[in-house]
C-alpha cells in the first residue's frame, strides 16, 4: 500500500518536472533543432524541415518557420505573417557554385516574365552572395519575411543586407525554390509537416 502510494508520489512528481521543462531540441543531419522561435518579436513554429541534395551529396538542412503549422503551399506563400526559412549547410561549397545553383533554381521556378521584372532584386542578392567567400559546414543562412518591412537574411546570425526587399513577388518566387511544383516531392512534403 505504502509503496504503490510512493511510486505514484513519484510518478507524478517525475510529470509535473517534464511538464515544466523547456522542449528539447530535436536533433537532424546532427544539428540542434528548435521546434519554435522568436521573430520580430512574433512566436513561429516549425512546419517541417527537409535535406536538399545536390548529385548524391546532402547540401543543405532547410527549416520553415511559420506563425501555425500548415500543409498548404500557398499559405507558405502569404506575406501577411512573420516566415523564417533558416537553411543549416551540410557540405562546404564555394560562394561561387552556391550562387550559381541559386540562379538555375531561380529560372527553373520563376516564369520569363517573372525573372526579368525581378532581375534588378537578383542582382542585389547576387551583391550580398559577394560579401560571402565560403560555406562550411553548420553555416545557417536565414531567409525572413517581416509584414510591412520585406524580406531580409542573415548569415551565421549576422544581418547580410542594410535594407528590407519589400517586392512580395520576389520573396514568393524564392520560395518557389523550397515549395514550389518543380521542386522534388520529398523535399517539398519534409516543408510542409510531413517530415514531423
Amino acid at each position: 500500500m505504502i509503496t504503490s502510494l510512493l511510486a505514484r508520489c513519484v510518478a507524478f512528481i517525475a510529470l509535473s518536472c517534464a511538464a515544466a521543462l523547456p522542449a528539447r531540441a530535436m536533433e537532424i543531419e546532427g544539428f540542434p533543432v528548435e521546434e519554435s522561435i522568436t521573430e520580430a518579436g512574433v512566436k513561429l513554429v516549425l512546419n517541417g524541415t527537409a535535406v536538399r541534395k545536390r548529385g548524391y551529396f546532402r547540401t543543405e538542412l532547410a527549416l520553415l518557420y511559420l506563425p501555425e503549422k500548415t500543409k498548404s503551399v500557398d499559405a507558405v506563400y502569404k506575406t501577411s505573417g512573420v516566415r523564417v526559412l533558416r537553411r543549416i549547410v551540410l557540405r562546404e561549397v564555394p560562394i561561387a557554385t552556391a550562387s550559381r545553383y541559386f540562379i538555375n533554381d531561380f529560372k527553373q521556378v520563376a516564369t520569363e516574365a517573372e525573372f526579368k521584372q525581378l532581375i534588378t532584386d537578383l542582382g542585389e542578392l547576387g551583391g550580398v552572395y559577394g560579401t560571402i567567400s565560403k560555406v562550411s559546414r553548420g553555416d545557417t543562412i536565414d531567409t525572413v519575411w517581416i509584414p510591412g518591412k520585406g524580406m531580409t537574411g542573415r548569415f551565421n546570425g549576422k544581418s547580410l543586407v542594410d535594407k528590407y526587399n519589400k517586392n512580395e513577388l520576389f520573396y514568393q518566387v524564392y520560395m518557389r525554390m523550397y515549395v514550389g511544383p518543380t521542386v522534388h516531392d520529398d523535399f517539398r512534403n519534409g516543408l510542409l509537416g510531413a517530415s514531423l
